[in-house]
């Protein structure tokens, strides 16, 4: 569907033909970015969550702040229809790796060893239920016992003995939105990506306006952004050993100074261009040490809430379900980022926009400070 989406949007004449496209591409991508983190959470364990969801985190940053870059340069290079095509030849990648993948649940079919059934038995988003080998001895020995004629008579009737939770359970996307800790995560999520994103709106306007730089200049400035967010599993591995939220709250914290210090550039001179570039470098590090703990944490509160309650969210599990709402997030981020930086930057000059940043970024350390699991 994201392909014939993308091919749609390229040839379109019509505006209507390009909110359709545009809505397709949305929908489409959701389900696939949604699923694939549901995917990677089953699949590797608890103890690697972190160095692998910030691998993820890293490569979902990294693509959405050179993306520009590229188009900008395909299209400057190779016209319109290049975009696109490049983007479909992208796409056609993905499918092609999907179909080579292999899930757990398959590969157990191959497996000699009983291993991978006892690893990630809290990971359990698309495998099978199936009934343990002990259990199912111990049931079929307690069948050939003897039953006297009062062990016979039922205390209770089929209605009691229902277990509560199939009559109470809640909605599970409910469930998930009444727990403070993900929240929290999420906030945080939303965060980062409003930053992300309020540079797309603002940058490159602004260092046209200062120091003349094309689309080329302005997308190879970007470069300073994306490329510290490539040390995103060096931040999971720090997650795994040291736990999410002094990590996160750190990012939150560090990250507003070089935030609010971007109002130092104001003019042009090669002074102001060196600065501009330390001051996004430095906020690219900050950045991913917000995303990457928060994102890690998403599937650790599905987990508490299994253990806590094993039929808390029914056999098919929450974790699809909870990195719907990651991606809800990063779409609303996408929407609120860019408009929020536009109208700051044209209420209250680029000064203001760079300390409304800053402060917004530290307002992400309170819930996780409060909530996130250390």
């Amino acid at each position: 569907m994201l392909f014939l989406a993308t091919l749609l949007f390229g040839v379109a004449k019509a505006s209507w033909i390009f909110v359709i496209s545009r809505l397709l591409q949305g929908f489409s991508a959701a389900i696939t970015y949604t699923v694939g983190l549901a995917l990677l959470v089953d699949t590797v364990g608890r103890n690697d969550i972190g160095t692998w969801m910030g691998t993820a985190m890293s490569s979902s940053s990294f693509g959405l702040i050179v993306s520009p870059l590229l188009g900008g340069v395909v299209y400057a290079k190779a016209g319109y229809m290049s975009v696109f095509a490049m983007a479909m030849a992208l796409i056609g990648f993905d499918i092609l790796m999907r179909l080579c993948m292999i899930e757990k649940k398959t590969a157990e079919r191959f497996q000699s060893t009983p291993e991978l059934h006892q690893q990630n038995d809290l990971y359990g988003t698309f495998a099978e239920d199936e009934p343990n080998e002990r259990q199912q001895k111990s049931v079929s020995a307690e069948s050939q016992k003897p039953v006297s004629d009062s062990e016979q008579a039922p205390l209770l009737s089929d209605a009691a003995l229902e277990p509560a939770s199939e009559k109470t359970r809640m909605p599970t996307i409910l469930i998930l939105l009444s727990t403070p800790r993900l929240l929290a995560a999420i906030y945080g999520i939303f965060v980062n990506f409003s930053i992300l994103t309020g540079f797309d709106g603002v940058l490159p306007l602004y260092v046209k306006e200062i120091f003349g730089f094309n689309s080329l200049n302005a997308g190879l400035l970007f470069l300073c952004l994306a490329i510290p967010q490539m040390t995103g599993p060096l931040v999971g591995n720090l997650t795994d050993r040291l736990g999410p939220r002094w990590i996160a709250v750190a990012g939150c914290f560090c990250s507003a100074p070089p935030l609010i210090l971007l109002r130092l550039v104001d003019h042009d001179s090669l002074h102001q261009k060196i600065i501009l570039g330390v001051l996004l470098t430095i906020c690219g590090f900050t950045l991913i040490l917000l995303v990457t703990p928060l994102a890690a944490d998403l599937s650790a509160v599905v987990e508490a809430k299994e253990k806590a309650d094993p039929d808390v969210f029914g056999p098919g599990g929450a974790y699809a379900q909870a990195f719907a709402l990651f991606n809800c997030s990063i779409a609303a981020a996408t929407l609120f980022g860019p408009v929020a930086a536009t109208a700051f930057k044209e209420r209250f000059g680029w000064g203001g926009m760079t300390a409304a940043m800053g402060v917004f970024a530290i307002s992400g350390a309170v819930p996780t400070f409060f909530y996130t699991d250390r």
